[in-house]
Order: structure tokens, then C-alpha cells, then sequence
């Protein structure tokens, strides 16, 4: 019987090809998008600009170890998905404190549904 092994410490493995084109098409989208909403403070904007982090973060930490570079920083990866989620805080955070600062509703008032009544829809149907 012949057994094949796949090497999968190769960065052009099949399936690290795979991974990596699927990272790069993302990146490519997300980048797009942030350029397109070019206002800093749109959220879309800063939703981009998280995800294209979080993503190089994924790239760097999944080839870590095949490029040369990057095996200098053996945990650099994981450094950047913890700023991009540090980013992400901080939008958060920001938008929160801004949103009651200025006195607006951040959700419109939850009201209970009654038994029959779903919608505004009337009992008149019997």
C-alpha cells in the first residue's frame, strides 16, 4: 500500500494556499471598504479597519513559522488580534459614551407583546 503525507508545513500546501487566498480576498473586500467610507467616524469605516487587523493578524499568525520574517516575533499574531479587539473596545466604548452624552435612545423602548396582539395586528379577525 502507498501512503501520500502532505507536507502542511508548506506555505503552498493545498490547503495553505487555500486559507491564504480566502485571508487575501477578505482583506481585499474589507480594504475596499474601509477606503470607500472614507469618514472616519462612520462605523462602517471602523468596522473595516477592525476586520482588515484582525485579518493581517490571521495571516501572520497562520505563517508565522514559513516566512522569515515574522519567526523573529514568535507571537507577534496574537499580539494583533488582542489590538484589533482593543480597537474594537474602544469604538465601542466611544460610541456608548457619545450616544449618552447627547441624550439620544440607544434602543427604542422594548414593550411586551400581548397574547393574540403580534405586530399592531387587531382581534377584529375572529
Amino acid at each position: 500500500m502507498i501512503s501520500f503525507q502532505i507536507d502542511s508545513s508548506s506555505l503552498f500546501s493545498p490547503s495553505g494556499l487555500t486559507t491564504l487566498v480566502i485571508l487575501f480576498m477578505s482583506l481585499a473586500i474589507f480594504g475596499w471598504l474601509a477606503v470607500r467610507y472614507r469618514n472616519i467616524r462612520s462605523f462602517e469605516f471602523q468596522i473595516s479597519i477592525f476586520i482588515v487587523v484582525y485579518i493581517v493578524g490571521e495571516i501572520v499568525e497562520d505563517y508565522n513559522n514559513k516566512i522569515p520574517f515574522f519567526s523573529a516575533f514568535p507571537y507577534i499574531g496574537s499580539q494583533i488580534h488582542l489590538v484589533a479587539a482593543a480597537f474594537l473596545f474602544i469604538i465601542l466604548w466611544i460610541r456608548l459614551y457619545s450616544v449618552r452624552k447627547s441624550g439620544r435612545k440607544i434602543v427604542d423602548k422594548i414593550e411586551p407583546v400581548k397574547e393574540g396582539n403580534v405586530g399592531g395586528s387587531s382581534n377584529d379577525s375572529k
